[in-house]
């Protein structure tokens, strides 16, 4: 088993946050139990990489699964919704925490251009140029709440209009709120 020596990541799950996040995806509830041990190294791993911003390969191995068996878990929980439902049932838990009702009434949109570094930028063709702000990089829409809480975050290309990125914003966030009920 991955299990390190004396004291453990400041990212590090507690047992309590583990047994939240196992909770958050109904279908993983039973198999957490038996599992327990390894997603929660595997968690730990990719909270790990999610803080340092480290690139997968440098994950420390004597503290962590393999690097692939990280990396694939990570996949396959983007895949199937598991992190937007952790998101969604984390959002609800402090707004409700903060005396609100669990789903918001209104929210705000806003979008930011961000500069890329000078060479390079990345391969993934969303590093561009946002004419009106004069930005070379990419543009994030965020939609928040009205205690400020993040409720969807998309990043696009810095080429992308803002009205058309909001209107993305806005029917990915229509399809999570439809797909939870």
């Amino acid at each position: 088993m991955y299990r390190r020596e004396g004291e453990a990541y400041p990212s590090d799950l507690r047992d309590a946050e583990s047994g939240a996040a196992g909770a958050a995806d109904p279908r993983a509830v039973a198999q957490w139990a038996t599992t327990h041990d390894r997603h929660a190294a595997a968690m730990n791993a990719i909270f790990y990489f999610m803080r340092t911003g480290c690139p997968w390969r440098y994950l420390p191995r004597d503290s962590f699964p393999p690097r692939s068996t990280v990396y694939n878990i990570f996949r396959k929980f983007q895949r199937e919704g598991v992190w937007e439902a952790i998101w969604a049932e984390l959002h609800m838990a402090l707004r409700e925490r903060t005396g609100r009702k669990a789903s918001p009434s209104a929210a705000v949109l806003d979008t930011q251009s961000v500069k890329s570094a000078e060479k390079g930028g990345g391969t993934d063709n969303q590093v561009s140029y946002d004419a009106g702000k004069q930005v070379k990089g990419r543009k994030i829409h965020a939609l928040v709440d009205s205690e400020g809480l993040p409720m969807r975050v998309v990043i696009h290309s810095a080429a992308i209009q803002d009205r058309d990125g909001a209107g993305l914003v806005l029917i990915k966030n229509a399809g999570a709120s439809l797909g939870s009920n």
